[in-house]
C-alpha cells in the first residue's frame, strides 16, 4: 500500500440533519449537503483541500500556507497543476485609505467547507469591514478562483486597498530527482498591459500567471515583504484600489493558472477562467448536487448517511487529470495525490455508489502504465503524476486489479471493456503463478498490503486475492466465449482448500499471515525488527526499543522450532481477515476468526494495524473488517465497524475522514469509503449486480431496530434504480422502479416466515429463490 502504511503498521508512526424518508425528494438532500460544513473556529492549523480534478489548493484552515508535507519536504501544500506545483501561496493585506490603519488577513474567525469548495471568514476588520475568503478548483483547468468579499456595513463610504502577496514556486512533483528532473530558481514579471504577473522556472517550461478577473485600478507593489516558505520561489505583489459606499459590498476575484508546457497555455487557461469563472462554479455546484443524488440513501441512522454522503464527495476531491498520463482516483491528499495499484479497494466503492466511470479510467491509467512499466503482467504499485514508478508492485495489487475488472463488467455490462482488459487479466494471472510461484504450490511470493521487510513471501492476502482472481477471469472468460477460461475454475478451488488447510491455526483461531520455511519466517520477524530500528537508536522510543527485542525473540522462538514449511503468524493484523473479506472462508472458521478478532485484535476504531503493538489503528483495515463481518451474515458487527470510522468523522477537516484513525496521516484518503459503501450497498441493501444479463438480485440484511430504507438513482449498467423497504400496518413493503424495461429483478427476504406475498397486488408463493420481477415499476407486500 501507500508508504504512509509500513509506518503505521509497527510504530515508526511519525508519519447534521435529519434522515429522508423514502419519499423524500433526494435533490432536497442534496441541498442540504451542499450547504457544506463548519469548523466553528477549531483547529485552526489543521489543513483543507480546494480541489479540482487538474488542480487543487492546500492550506491551513486559518487561511495561512505554512510548510507542509514530507514526500517534498515543506512542499506538499499550495497549489499544484500536477505534475508541478506552481504556488506556496498568498496572503491579503486591506489598508483604509483614509486612516491608514491596515490588517493582515492572517486568521479566519471560521472556516467552512463545501463539497464544490470553502469559504474562510475573517470577521470584522478595520471596524465596521466584514471580509470572507472564497475559493475553489473548476474542473478541467489547471488553475483556481479566490474571492474576497469586503462589506462595509458602517454609514459612510470607504475607500481601501488590498495587497495581494504570492509566493511562486514552480517544483516538480515527487520522484522527480530520480528521473533528472530538478527544481531551478522562479522568475517573476509584472504585465503592464494585462495587471498580471507571470512566473516560470529558469530550467523549465513551467509557468504560473495570476490577477485579478478584472484588472481595474491595479499596481504592481515594489519589493514587497517577502512571505517566509521552502523552496526556489519569489514574493510579488499587487495593490487593488476598492471603493464601498454605506452598507455596500463588493468582490474581487482573482484567477490563478498555470502550465508545466508552455506560456500561451497558462494564459490560456487564465483567460477561461476569468471570463467563466460564474458558470464555472454554478457547473460544479450541479455536478456535485447530482453526484449526492447518485446511489443516495435513506436510512435510519443519520450519521452514517451524513458520512455515506460524504465519503462520496471525498473520493471526487481525488481524481487526478493530467495530460499525457491520464485520469484516475488519487490515493489522498496531502501525501498522496498520484496514483496506487492498491486503490482497487476504493474503485469497488466507487462502482457500488455509481461511478463507473472513474473507475474505468482509473483501471486503463494503471494497465496503461504497469504495462510500459513491467510489460508482464505485474500491476504497479504506484506512478506519480510524471509517470515516474516508485514501486513496480506489490504481488497483492495485481489480484486485486483483476477482481476489480470483473466487478466493473458486473456492474456495468460493459463487454467491449471486457475485452480490452481480459489480456491483461490473463497476463496478470501468469505472473502470478509462473513468475511469483516459484515452487508452484499456487501461494505467490511477495509482498502484500502490508510492506514489512522480509514479508516478501508467501503471505495470506495475497493466496486469498489470487484465488478470486481466478474465480474472476474465468468468469470474464465466459462471457467472452473463452472456452479456455474453464481451466482457471478447478485451479481456484484447489487454491481455495489449500489456503483453508494451511494457513489457518485451530490453535489461534486465526489465519497466519505467512506460509513458508523456518528460515522465511525468522526473516520476517528479523525484518519487523529492523524496520521499526530505521530511523536510528538516538529516536527510538521506549515502546520501539521492547517491539524491536519482541520480534528478535520472535525470531528465535521460529529458529528453535523445526524446519519445516508451515504457517507462521509473524504480526496478526488486517491481512488475517482477507480470507473472510473474500468470502472463501468456510463459515465455521469464518466465524471463530472474526470473533477472536473482536476479542483480541480491535481497539477504540477497529482492527489494530500491529496486534503486538495494538496502537495504529487505520480506516481501512476497519472497513475491510466491516466487508468481512457482512460477508457471513453478520449485519450488526458490520455495522459496529462501520460506526467506529464514523466517529472519526470531522475530525481533521469538516466532511472528511482522516487515513489513521481518528485524526492523522492523510485528512482526506479514498479508501475510507471501502468500508462505508461495500457494507451499506452489498449487503444492509444486499444488491447483486448482473448488468450482462440485466438482471439484480436484492437481499437486503437489516441492522437490529432498522425497518425503513432506501437507495435511489443506483446505476446499473444503463439503468437507473430505486429500491426501498418500509414497514406499514399492512405489513413490510417493498418497491422497485427502474428506467428501463426488459431487466428481471429478484428480492430474496428471510425475515417473514409463513406470511402472505403479493406482487403488484397480486398473491404470490414465495420460495427460497427469491421473487422474480420484471417491468420498471414493482411492488412486493410481506403480511406476516
Amino acid at each position: 500500500m501507500k508508504s504512509s502504511f509500513v509506518s503505521a503498521l509497527l510504530p515508526l508512526c511519525v508519519l447534521l440533519i435529519h434522515p429522508c424518508v423514502a419519499q423524500a425528494q433526494q435533490g432536497d438532500y442534496a441541498a442540504g449537503v451542499m450547504t457544506g460544513l463548519s469548523n466553528h473556529g477549531h483547529n485552526p492549523g489543521d489543513p483543507y483541500v480546494t480541489a479540482g480534478d487538474r488542480a487543487y489548493l492546500i492550506g491551513t484552515q486559518d487561511g495561512n500556507f505554512p510548510d507542509l508535507g514530507g514526500h517534498v519536504p515543506g512542499e506538499m501544500a499550495g497549489l499544484w497543476a500536477h505534475p508541478i506545483k506552481l504556488i506556496d501561496g498568498f496572503r491579503a493585506t486591506i489598508t483604509d485609505s483614509a486612516s491608514g490603519q491596515a490588517t493582515v488577513l492572517f486568521k479566519s474567525a471560521e472556516f467552512l467547507n463545501y463539497p464544490y469548495g470553502n469559504r474562510l471568514r475573517y470577521g470584522a476588520v478595520l471596524d465596521d469591514l466584514q471580509v470572507d475568503r472564497f475559493q475553489f478548483s473548476p474542473d478541467g483547468y489547471p488553475g483556481v478562483i479566490v474571492q474576497y468579499t469586503l462589506r462595509n456595513s458602517g454609514g459612510r463610504g470607504r475607500r481601501l486597498r488590498l495587497e495581494l502577496s504570492v509566493k511562486t514556486d514552480l517544483l516538480p512533483v515527487w520522484f522527480s530527482d530520480q528521473l533528472g528532473i530538478k527544481d531551478a530558481r522562479d522568475t517573476v514579471a509584472w504585465q503592464t498591459r494585462t495587471g498580471r504577473y507571470l512566473a516560470r522556472d529558469t530550467r523549465h517550461p513551467w509557468f504560473v500567471l495570476w490577477g485579478a478577473a478584472t484588472p481595474a485600478q491595479v499596481q504592481p507593489v515594489s519589493h514587497p515583504e517577502p512571505l517566509a516558505s521552502a523552496g526556489n520561489g519569489v514574493t510579488a505583489a499587487s495593490r487593488h484600489m476598492i471603493s464601498l459606499e454605506a452598507h455596500d459590498s463588493s468582490t474581487l476575484t482573482f484567477v490563478f493558472a498555470g502550465s508545466n508546457t508552455t506560456r500561451s497555455a497558462a494564459e490560456s487557461t487564465f483567460s477561461q477562467l476569468a471570463r467563466h469563472h460564474r458558470e464555472l462554479l454554478q457547473m460544479k455546484k450541479a455536478r456535485y448536487a447530482a453526484l449526492i443524488d447518485r446511489a443516495s440513501i435513506s436510512i435510519p441512522d443519520p450519521q452514517l448517511q451524513q458520512v455515506y454522503d460524504w465519503v462520496k464527495i471525498d473520493a471526487e476531491w481525488l481524481a487526478r487529470d493530467v495530460p499525457g498520463l491520464g485520469r484516475g482516483l488519487s490515493g489522498g491528499v496531502m501525501e498522496y495525490p498520484w496514483w496506487f495499484g492498491t486503490e482497487t479497494y476504493s474503485l469497488q466503492a466507487l462502482l457500488a455508489s455509481g461511478d463507473a466511470a472513474l473507475a474505468m479510467q482509473t483501471l486503463r491509467l494503471l494497465r496503461k502504465v504497469s504495462a510500459k512499466a513491467n510489460g508482464n503482467g505485474r500491476i504497479v504499485h504506484e506512478v506519480t503524476t510524471n509517470g515516474g514508478v516508485s514501486n513496480p508492485g506489490n504481488t497483492q495489487e495485481t489480484a486485486r486489479f483483476i477482481i476489480t475488472v470483473r466487478d466493473v463488467v458486473r456492474w456495468t455490462g460493459d463487454l467491449a471493456f471486457a475485452r480490452e482488459m481480459y489480456p491483461a487479466m490473463k497476463q496478470g494471472l501468469h505472473w502470478l503463478l509462473t513468475d511469483q510461484d516459484r515452487n508452484r504450490d499456487l501461494f505467490p511470493e511477495g509482498y502484500g498490503i502490508t510492506e514489512i521487510l522480509g514479508l516478501n513471501a508467501e503471505v495470506i492476502d495475497v493466496a486469498a486475492a489470487t484465488q478470486q482472481a481466478l474465480v474472476a477471469t474465468a468468469e470474464i472468460g465466459d462471457l467472452l466465449g473463452d472456452r479456455a477460461a474453464s481451466r482457471y475454475r478447478p485451479v481456484a478451488e484447489e487454491l481455495k482448500r489449500r489456503i483453508n488447510q494451511r494457513f489457518w491455526l485451530d490453535e489461534d483461531s486465526s489465519y497466519a499471515d505467512v506460509y513458508g520455511t523456518r528460515a522465511q519466517a525468522v526473516s520476517a520477524a528479523e525484518g519487523a525488527a529492523k524496520q521499526i530500528g530505521l530511523p536510528g537508536p538516538d529516536k527510538l522510543t521506549g515502546r520501539d526499543r521492547e517491539l524491536i527485542r519482541y520480534y528478535q525473540q520472535l525470531g528465535d522462538r521460529f529458529a528453535a522450532m523445526p524446519d519445516t514449511t508451515r504457517a507462521w503468524m509473524t504480526n496478526q493484523n488486517l491481512v488475517v481477515i482477507t480470507p473472510m473479506e473474500m468470502g472463501i472462508a468456510p463459515r465455521s472458521l469464518a466465524i471463530r476468526g472474526l470473533d477472536q478478532l473482536r476479542r483480541h485484535g480491535v481497539g477504540k476504531y477497529g482492527p489494530y494495524l500491529s496486534a503486538v503493538d495494538r496502537q495504529a489503528m487505520m480506516t481501512i483495515a476497519t472497513g475491510v473488517a466491516a466487508v468481512a463481518e457482512g460477508k457471513y451474515g453478520r449485519t450488526d458487527e458490520a455495522l459496529w465497524y462501520m460506526r467506529r470510522i464514523v466517529e472519526t468523522f470531522n475530525r481533521k477537516l469538516p466532511g472528511s475522514i482522516s487515513e489513521m484513525m481518528p485524526d492523522y496521516g492523510c485528512f482526506v484518503i479514498a479508501w475510507t469509503m471501502y468500508g462505508i459503501v461495500l457494507p451499506l450497498v452489498q449487503h444492509v441493501f444486499g444488491i447483486e449486480p448482473d448488468a450482462v444479463h440485466r438482471k439484480v438480485v436484492f437481499e437486503p440484511h437489516l441492522p437490529k431496530g432498522w425497518e425503513d430504507m432506501s437507495i435511489h438513482d443506483l446505476r446499473v449498467g444503463g439503468n437507473r434504480i430505486s429500491f426501498s423497504r418500509a414497514r406499514s400496518a399492512k405489513g413490510v413493503e417493498y418497491t422497485v422502479d427502474a428506467t428501463e424495461n426488459g431487466w428481471t429483478f429478484v428480492l430474496k427476504d428471510s425475515a417473514v416466515t409463513g406470511g402472505k406475498y403479493y406482487l403488484n397486488g397480486a398473491s404470490i408463493t414465495a420460495d427460497s429463490s427469491g421473487i422474480r420481477m420484471s417491468g420498471r415499476k414493482n411492488q412486493v407486500l410481506i403480511v406476516p
